[in-house]
């Protein structure tokens, strides 16, 4: 049965309360510290997934009897946790949508891993300030909920045409080191004939 899985990330200072909604159909994930925001919210947790590292040890316990299933990873490995479970989720799950709340703030090095990881398993990643998501050509009415708004070719994008918001475009070649389209504003209509453009809308 197709559901969607909305996965809680780290670090651990997110109050996603003003993004998530809970749906009859749903599967929450915990990846390590984002299983605190399950736990204080009393959430149910269908999967944790991490090495614990940056778990308080005293609320392990607490996680492996309220998850449905718990994969705990070695400390050292050749993936984040949240590629590990990403990559699970992927090849053994029925899905609609993935949902990632967090995985933005914090090291930078984790928030590219997780670019990377938008590209190759096509979620959302979400937090209090922005909003990631990728689209593939074709035309798209694109309602912006943040300030601003931002493309960016993960794979040079042809004939890309901005409609409605406040900078527009005109069948542009879009390259994959071109910054032109950051900081754009308002919501219109976004068309493109060949690539993958990532958007971000973002508040200060």
């Amino acid at each position: 049965m197709s559901k969607k899985i909305k996965i809680f990330a780290g670090p651990n200072n997110y109050d996603f309360k003003s993004l998530y909604f809970e749906e009859s159909d749903e599967f929450l994930v915990g990846i390590d510290s984002g299983l605190y925001y399950l736990l204080d919210n009393n959430l149910k947790i269908d999967l944790a997934v991490g090495d614990f590292d940056s778990i308080n040890p005293k609320y392990i316990p607490m996680i492996k009897q309220r998850a449905d299933k718990v994969i705990e990873l070695e400390k050292a490995k050749n993936m984040t946790d949240l590629a590990f479970a990403l990559d699970y989720l992927y090849n053994n799950m029925d899905y609609d949508a993935i949902e990632v709340y967090g995985g933005i703030s914090g090291r930078i090095d984790h928030f590219l891993a997780n670019l990377n990881l938008i590209s190759k398993y096509n979620f959302t990643l979400r937090d209090n300030k922005h909003l990631i998501y990728i689209i593939s050509k074709g035309r798209y009415d694109i309602e912006n909920y943040k300030k601003y708004i931002s493309f960016f070719a993960l794979e040079d994008v042809y004939g890309l045409t901005l409609n409605g918001f406040k900078f527009n475009l005109d069948s542009y070649y879009l390259s994959t080191q071109d910054s032109l389209c950051v900081s754009n504003e308002g919501s219109g209509v976004v068309e493109f004939s060949k690539g993958k453009l990532l958007v971000i809308m973002s508040d200060d």
